[in-house]
C-alpha cells in the first residue's frame, strides 16, 4: 500500500507510513503522559481539591518540556505532530497529505487514551474524577471564553509552527524550543479558562479513560479553528514577509575581536 505524499504527489512507502504512524503514537504518548501525569501528581499532592500556584508552573513546564522532548526525538520521523488539530491544518495548507490524515489522528489518539490508562494504574484512586479526570482540561470560567482561550492559543501555536518548521529561512533547530516554550507559555495564561490544551487528543484521551467529559466539544473546535487560521495567516501572508532594508545600503558585519 502507498498512499500520496507531499504538496508535489510523492509515494509514502507503506514501511514509512507504518513507521511515522507508530511515532506519532509513541511521541502523543509520551507528551500525553508527561503532562497528565504531572497533572495529577500535583492535584494529588494538593489534596486532590485543586492545584497551587507552584503547581501550574509545574504543569506548564512539564507539557513544554514534553513536547521539546517529542520534536527532538521524532520530528525527523514523522513530523512530531502529535496534535489532530496540527495536522489538519498542515493538510488544508498543503503541507501534508490528506490520504495520511486518518492515520495520523488514530494514532494521536491512541496515545493518549495509552497514555490516560498509564495515569490511571500510577495513580490509583480519584485521579479518574472531579476535579482532575486524569488531568483531562476543563473549562474554569465559562465555555464562552475557554473556547477562544483554545482558538487563540492554538492560532499562536500554529503560527510558531509554520514559522519554524515549514519556512525554509527559520533555523532548524529552532523548532522544538519554539514549540515547548509556545506550550508552555500558552498552559502558563490559560490554565484557570481552558486547562491550555492546543491539543484534542491530549484533552479527550484522559477523558474517554475516565468517562468524563466536561465542555469537550471545546476542545476540538477550538483548536482546530485556531490552527487552520494560524497555519492559513502564516501560508498566505506572513510567509512572504522580509524586513525592511535601505535601498543602497550594504550592511557592514562587525569584526571579530
Amino acid at each position: 500500500m502507498a498512499a500520496a505524499g507531499g504538496s508535489a504527489g510523492e509515494q509514502v512507502a507503506e514501511r514509512h507510513l507504518i513507521g511515522a504512524v507508530v511515532a506519532e503514537a509513541v511521541g502523543t504518548f509520551l507528551f500525553v503522559l508527561f503532562g497528565t501525569g504531572t497533572v495529577c501528581a500535583v492535584g494529588t499532592a494538593a489534596g486532590g481539591g485543586g492545584l497551587v500556584t507552584a503547581g501550574d508552573a509545574a504543569i506548564g513546564l512539564a507539557f513544554g518540556f514534553g513536547i521539546l522532548i517529542v520534536v527532538y526525538a521524532f520530528g525527523h520521523l514523522s513530523g512530531a505532530h502529535v496534535n489532530p488539530a496540527v495536522t489538519v491544518a498542515l493538510a488544508a495548507t498543503g503541507r501534508f497529505p490528506w490520504p495520511v490524515v486518518p492515520f495520523y489522528v488514530v494514532a494521536q489518539f491512541a496515545g493518549a487514551i495509552l497514555a490516560a490508562f498509564a495515569v490511571w494504574i500510577v495513580f490509583p484512586g480519584p485521579v479518574d474524577h472531579q476535579p482532575l479526570i486524569l488531568g483531562a482540561t476543563q473549562p474554569g470560567v465559562g465555555d464562552g471564553l475557554a473556547l477562544l482561550a483554545e482558538i487563540a492559543i492554538t492560532f499562536l501555536l500554529l503560527t510558531v509552527i509554520m514559522a519554524t518548521a515549514t519556512d525554509e529561512r527559520a533555523t532548524p533547530p529552532a523548532v522544538g524550543m519554539a514549540v515547548g516554550l509556545t506550550v508552555a507559555a500558552g498552559v502558563f495564561a490559560m490554565l484557570p479558562v481552558s486547562g491550555g490544551s492546543f491539543n484534542p487528543a491530549r484533552s479527550l484521551g484522559p477523558m474517554l479513560v475516565a468517562w468524563e467529559f466536561p465542555g469537550w466539544w471545546i476542545y476540538i473546535l477550538g483548536p482546530l479553528l485556531g490552527a487552520l487560521a494560524g497555519a492559513f495567516l502564516y501560508d498566505r501572508v506572513l510567509r512572504h514577509a522580509e524586513p525592511p532594508t535601505v535601498s543602497g545600503r550594504v550592511e557592514e558585519r562587525p569584526k571579530a575581536g
